[in-house]
């Protein structure tokens, strides 16, 4: 019986140097890792592997699996073909993608395998197979969310507490990195005094390009119209 491996990983915060070559490596052992139990498994069960479907990078919570750059393939598949992932969070993070997917599937014959989850395949075509499939991919679609509000709520934390959530070069107009703390900011006296002057500037009904020449070079170079636009809003 013919087989499709299909692989996946989420996309990863860039890094640079050593770091960078690091997650390079992580990431080829991820998909390594998934293709070698998918392949045992096939062995298991007597399944003939004629292709492996690899999209790296890739978030299936915000891409749907026909939508991503290999897996639309799985789309169009032969009738009564054989789809092994290594689990079901590798191609579902959205229980609606996943049930329309699975619908898909079920249409054409074509069986999904989940070979590191205790060998799960489902039978869709009975009510308790809906079921667990609808529950376990309600889980897979939970982990993603409650991981964004933790980050979320950590991020909170850290800003109430005066810590920097930013890079140095995208930190707000009127702040700069504490110079003896580099993990905070704290007022930048220069930058206020260009809002206050900015604002006088346009209460006397000065333009935004002629406050900007006004206020010179800030932080290395002119501000444009829409900069002093937004440091007005402050």
């Amino acid at each position: 019986m013919n087989a499709i491996i299909y692989t996946r990983f989420s996309p990863r915060p860039a890094k640079d140097g050593d770091a960078e070559r690091i997650a390079a490596d992580e990431d080829a052992e991820t998909i390594r890792l998934q293709v070698d139990i998918c392949q045992r498994y096939a062995m298991m069960k007597q399944l003939v592997v004629s292709e492996i479907l690899k999209d790296p990078e890739t978030s299936a919570r915000k891409t749907p699996l026909f939508e991503r750059e290999q897996g639309w393939r799985l789309k169009h598949l032969p009738r009564g073909t054989h789809v092994i992932c290594s689990k079901l969070d590798r191609v579902f993070r959205s229980t609606a993608d996943g049930l329309l997917t699975m619908n898909h599937f079920k249409s054409r014959d074509i069986t999904l395998h989940f070979a590191d989850q205790g060998g799960c395949t489902l039978d869709l075509s009975t009510g308790e197979g809906e079921f667990m499939f609808t529950i376990l991919l309600a889980a897979a679609s939970l982990e993603p969310r409650r991981t964004a509000d933790r980050t979320s709520k950590g991020m909170k934390h850290r800003q109430a507490n005066g810590q920097r959530m930013t890079s140095a070069k995208t930190i707000p107009f009127g702040q700069m990195i504490d110079p003896h703390d580099q993990t905070r900011t704290i007022a930048c006296p220069v930058e206020i005094d260009a809002i206050t002057r900015a604002n006088w500037l346009r209460s006397n009904g000065t333009s935004l390009r002629d406050i900007a020449k006004e206020l010179g070079p800030i932080r290395g170079k002119i501000l444009s119209a829409q900069s002093v636009k937004s440091m007005l809003a402050k």
